[in-house]
């Protein structure tokens, strides 16, 4: 196997050995934890796959992609606790890698003393001509995935993967602190694959601003079962997720294709997950909700119809789970929800599926006086206010903007962009700021911390 390597540095701590013998026990050390590791590694290395309803399920061996007139694949590696030894020694520590990262390294799913980096190397490539096609290459990819563990709350680490190309090749990411803190977010949706005519601006902005976290809300790319377009999406935004972590958001072009899963680590079962920073507590659904086979595979009506019933019992989980959830925050000061769908459609031919949808979930989140709901999916900007909640439509950040159809007895501002937004989350009140293509700010509001709610019953 060849070698490939990850730093990882603390800013607040120092490796030094003040003698040989402290050296050689811990030479001593890591080379039984090196040799524990390892050997576990090379029989039981794992994919991150998706499974049709539940995902975040960790299956052993080689998963096979299969991607509309190509076949590729993705394996994925994970490498628990050789991290933290780095940090722990102030070494170096070698992880195995076939070349160079080609897409990543990026960070996920940081907290105050976890955090996971991610990237992917090339494997196998193979260049495909005909009439049409001109060398065109088709990749194998090796995912790496290394869970970082023992870290420090409101601490700056430096990583390093070996042989990354990009910027000079170091990496930063900040733990979650203690207690209350201001902190800032982004949100984007619809980024997809159209030329990055407004992807790439809008992403140097994000980057120009410097967010803590970026939540994304569905349609990452134009199909998430394309390898292709990932590797667009990781080319446009690749230098700021290697400081800033993604939280993704599926939406119906993702199409809860593996590719989603095996690119990112996030919380719970990863379609549908919550988490706390401070005293904000972040709540993301599954809107599309799961997809019927492939239209080229031999179903049977009855395959069809029991497909049906485990789709209404996933989304009579999804909800119990979505009211549990926020019975159990009663005392956040903000809410946050984020899902790809909006409750309230400005886009004439979808008003009747965003009544549904509102029907389904909106007056869970009056209930439980959830502070604002983010959503993406119709290409355009749109602010509602519906029982004290904010339902704010971000625009598109990739996929072309969209005119503006209809209106509600809701709409407070409806604007046809491709924007993004940005949130600064205060101790007293957070302000929101929606950003255009050419920087001009498109509409601003405050959001005031909650009241908590006694819920009741929607």
């Amino acid at each position: 196997m060849a070698d490939s390597r990850i730093f990882m540095r603390c800013t607040q701590q120092q490796g030094s050995f003040d003698s040989l013998a402290m050296l050689c026990k811990c030479a001593i050390m890591f080379g039984r934890i090196h040799d524990r590791l390892f050997s576990t590694f090379l029989t039981h290395s794992r994919c991150r796959c998706a499974a049709p309803f539940h995902t975040g399920n960790h299956n052993p061996g080689r998963r096979k992609v299969n991607l509309n007139c190509r076949t590729s694949r993705l394996r994925v590696a994970r490498w628990p606790g050789i991290a933290w030894l780095a940090l722990a020694l102030g070494t170096a520590v070698a992880a195995s890698a076939q070349s160079r990262p080609a897409i990543g390294p990026y960070v996920q799913n940081v907290g105050k003393r976890n955090a996971t980096i991610c990237w992917a190397t090339v494997s196998g490539e193979v260049t495909v001509s005909s009439s049409e096609l001109t060398n065109a290459p088709f990749r194998e990819y090796q995912m790496h995935t290394v869970p970082l563990r023992g870290l420090k709350p409101a601490t700056t680490y430096t990583y390093t993967v070996t042989g990354d190309a990009g910027e000079d090749g170091r990496c930063t990411f900040t733990t979650v602190p203690e207690g209350e803190h201001a902190f800032t977010f982004t949100v984007i949706s619809d980024t997809q694959n159209r030329g990055n005519a407004a992807h790439r601006p809008l992403i140097e902005q994000i980057r120009a601003s410097q967010p803590d976290l970026l939540f994304n809300v569905g349609d990452l790319v134009a199909d998430g079962r394309n390898l292709g377009d990932w590797e667009e999406f990781f080319r446009v935004e690749g230098e700021l997720l290697r400081n800033v972590p993604l939280y993704a958001v599926l939406g119906n072009h993702d199409r809860a294709a593996a590719l989603y899963f095996q690119f990112f680590v996030l919380p719970g079962n990863e379609r549908y997950y919550s988490f706390n920073r401070g005293t904000t507590h972040f709540v993301v659904l599954d809107s599309p909700g799961p997809y019927a086979p492939e239209d080229n595979q031999a179903i049977t009506p009855a395959a069809r119809a029991r497909f049906q019933e485990q789709r209404e019992q996933y989304w009579r989980e999804q909800i119990q789970w979505l009211q549990d959830d926020l019975a159990g925050h009663p005392d956040a000061k903000y809410i946050f929800v984020f899902l790809h769908h909006p409750l309230y459609s400005v886009k004439r031919e979808r008003v009747k599926a965003s009544r549904a949808l509102c029907d389904r979930f909106g007056g869970l989140f009056q209930a439980h006086a959830v502070t604002a709901v983010f959503s993406g999916h119709d290409h355009h900007y749109h602010h509602a206010v519906a029982g004290g909640v904010h339902f704010v439509d971000g625009g598109a950040a990739g996929g072309k903007a969209r005119p503006i159809e209809d209106h509600h007895p809701e709409t407070v501002k409806s604007a046809s962009v491709e924007s993004f937004m940005r949130v600064e989350v205060g101790l007293n009140e957070t302000k929101v700021w929606i950003t255009d293509v050419a920087g001009n700010t498109v509409d601003e509001f405050v959001l005031m911390p909650r009241q908590a709610a006694a819920p009741t019953s929607p």
